[in-house]
Parts: C-alpha cells; structure tokens; sequence
C-alpha cells in the first residue's frame, strides 16, 4: 500500500513538472519589436528594387534576342538584305543606348515595330508597378506598427511607444514612399466602366508649329532624340544610383550616358640602343561625354542646370582618385515623355606611358576615371543624380559643385 502511495506521488510530481516545463517553451503572442519590423520592410524594399532591375535586364535581352531571331529568319528566306541590315542597324542602336524612344521606332519592319511596341510597354509599365509594391510593403509596416504600438501601450510602456510613433514620422517622411505614392497619384489608369456620354465630334485642331530641330542655350545645343550628330567610338556608361534616396528618382526621370575619346593629339616614339628597346607614348586625351536626358512622370521646368563633375587618376593606380573639372550645363525645360540630348565640353588630360625592355613599363600624368552627373532646379533642390563607377559614389552631395572657370589641362 504504501509502496503505491509513493507511485501516485511521483506520477503527480512529474504532472506538474510537464506543466511547468510546456508553460515556459510555450512561444509568445507580442509583436516584433521596431529594430526587427525595420530590417523586414528596408528587405521588402531591396528586393522590390532588385525585382525592377531584373525585369529591366529581361526585358533588354528578350529585345535583343527577338532581333536576332528575326534577322536570322530574314537571312534564311533570301533576298532579304536590306531588311537584315536595317534590323542590325536597330541592334546596334539598342545596346548603345539601351533605349527606344518615339524617333526610333520603326515605319517600315512590322516585325521589329512589334518588338519595340512590346518592349515600351513593359518599360513603361515597370515604375508603375515598383510603385504599387512600394506603397503596398509601406501599409503593411503601419499597420505592424500600429499592432507593436497597441501592445507596448497595455503593457505601459511609453518609452517603447514613443520609438514606434517616432518611426513611423520616419516612414511618413521617406522621400521613396512619397515618390511611389505620388506616382501612382499622377499616373492613375482611368476608370474601367467610365459614364456613358454622347460622342460629340472634335473641333479641327489648329495647326501646330514644329518644334526647332535643335535648340541652343548658353552655348550648348540640345538635340531632339535621332538628331544629335554622330560620333565615333561611343561607350555606354553603366550609371548607378549613390544612395537609396535617389533611387526613387528613377520613376520621374532618366538619364543614359556615353562617352567618347580624342586621341588625336597623341604620339607614339620609338627608340633602341644597346641595351633595350623602348616605346613612348604620349599626349592629350580628351574624354567628351553625350547625355541623354528624359522626363518620365514629371517635367523639368525651366531654370534647371546639370552639373558635371569629372574624376581621373594617375595612369595604372586607382589610389589617387581626383576631381578634374566641373562642368554647369544650363537647360531648357522638358516635358513629361520628352528627351534631348546634349553634348559636354568634356575635359583633356595629359599622359605619357613608356615600356622598356631594360627598365619595364612606368607612366605618369591623369586619366579619365568617372562622372557624377547631377541635375538641379532654379533653388538647387536636387531633383536626380547618378555616377560611375561605384568608387565615386562618396563624393557625391546635395548641393551644386562650383564650376570650373577655366578648362585648360592643369
């Protein structure tokens, strides 16, 4: 008997034991504190980007691809040649500039127009699109926010309530939410059912002016897209985006940027003794860049500037990193869906680079490195900057560098 009441006591003990044990492994129901809720909603937002920027990549090589696929149709049929060449001719065009606006697209290749049309309206599409997800990542963390405020509230803890009021004046505040936000404001599709009216035809529209083939402003020229003249050995500049903030300016403007070099102030000298052989070459090279300015979802009114500045290093090295110049380029105002472009002034640096058979290679003077190219409003409000490479980004700022006066090779 005995022996079974200390049974029952054991079994009870290790009743209340398991209880204690699954109370304490039991999880929580409070929500995530603001540092966590945070770092979910900055990655809801590096992946939102990363997704543009993929589709955008997509989209350039489907283009580029349905190109191919179609010339190599045309060369399969025969007698097709002039059709090829005008097909090669829009690939050429696409990789430089890595877009295709009104004056590029095609009258005469249905098929190459049916490719440019797709890819417009994907393109189009996209910054509509982040947007929504912008907007959408940014209800969902008020409304977290609002969950994690109502619990520190019960638990009175007012510290905590004010971190999360505070972060969420910061939420409010963000210029990326508020460029998403007013994008899909501005750009609202009409409605799908509008009121029946009745049709009414349109009065003649008066006959409109055409617009100057080039237009002229403090000693540069802007070109509309297709009229600018050509240039030989244009590289495409892959231009990034210095911080997040700007970023968001991607929705309201656009800028595409090639450069080209004068190299015909170089020599080359040749010399031998003895010993070795040498090889000298030297001289001035000028590195001019073009600029292809675009208004998406927003018009660049009148009193803007770009400004310029260009960054070089010594021949070889990649540790002396230098502001060369500074460029102020007055513009005119552009319409929403317009583009111009305009050529810089550039900058000329002086090098010279030797290799020996007996000493090796050794070099001094400056080279081309990168840009910055920022566009500011008649208060200089910056309204959309990008750079190249990624090295510059850190001299990158908010207000305008001063200009310089004088653009001889220092």
């Amino acid at each position: 008997m005995k022996h079974h009441r200390l049974a029952y006591a054991a079994a009870a003990a290790l009743l209340v034991l398991g209880a204690a044990v699954r109370g304490a492994a039991a999880p929580t129901n409070s929500p995530a504190g603001v540092e966590e809720l945070r770092k979910q909603f900055e990655a809801t937002i590096r992946e939102v980007q990363r997704q543009a920027m993929e589709a955008a990549k997509v989209n350039r090589q489907r283009y580029t691809a349905g190109l191919v696929a179609l010339e190599e149709a045309l060369q399969a049929s025969g007698s097709q040649l002039s059709a090829m060449l005008a097909v090669r001719a829009e690939r050429t065009r696409f990789e430089q500039s890595g877009d295709i606006p009104a004056s590029a697209l095609s009258e005469n290749l249905p098929a190459v127009r049916k490719l440019q049309d797709n890819w417009r309206a994907l393109t189009a599409a996209s910054p509509r699109d982040q947007a929504q997800k912008i907007v959408a990542a940014s209800e969902r963390y008020l409304q977290s926010l609002a969950l994690l405020q109502k619990e520190l509230a019960a638990r009175h803890d007012a510290p905590g309530v004010e971190e999360v009021k505070a972060e969420k004046e910061r939420l409010l505040g963000n210029n990326r939410v508020r460029e998403a936000l007013a994008l899909l404001q501005t750009a609202a599709p009409p409605p799908a059912n509008p009121p029946p009216s009745t049709p009414v035809k349109p009065p003649e529209p008066p006959p409109v002016a055409a617009a100057p083939a080039v237009l002229e402003l403090g000693g540069y020229k802007f070109y509309p897209p297709g009229k600018e003249p050509p240039k030989k050995d244009l590289r495409f500049q892959h231009m990034e985006f210095p911080s997040s903030d700007q970023r968001s300016a991607q929705f309201f403007y656009d800028l595409r940027v090639s450069v080209t070099s004068d190299k015909s102030d170089v020599s080359v000298t040749h010399s031998s003794t003895y010993y070795s052989v040498s090889r000298t070459k030297s001289g001035s090279i000028a590195t001019i860049p073009r600029i292809t300015l675009s208004s998406k979802n927003r018009e660049l009114p009148e009193g803007c500037k770009m400004v310029i500045e260009y960054f070089s290093q010594p021949p070889g090295r990649a540790n002396d990193l230098r502001r060369e110049k500074v460029e102020h380029i007055p513009l005119p105002p552009l319409a929403r869906t317009r583009s111009y472009t305009v050529d810089g002034k550039g900058i000329s640096l002086y090098k010279s680079e030797s290799s020996s058979t007996y000493s090796g290679r050794s070099g001094w003077g400056r080279e081309f490195y990168g840009l910055i190219i920022s566009v500011f409003d008649a208060k200089n409000i910056l309204l959309y900057q990008q750079c190249t490479p990624s090295a510059v980004a850190v001299q990158c700022g908010t207000k305008p560098v001063e200009a310089t006066k004088t653009w001889s090779n220092e």
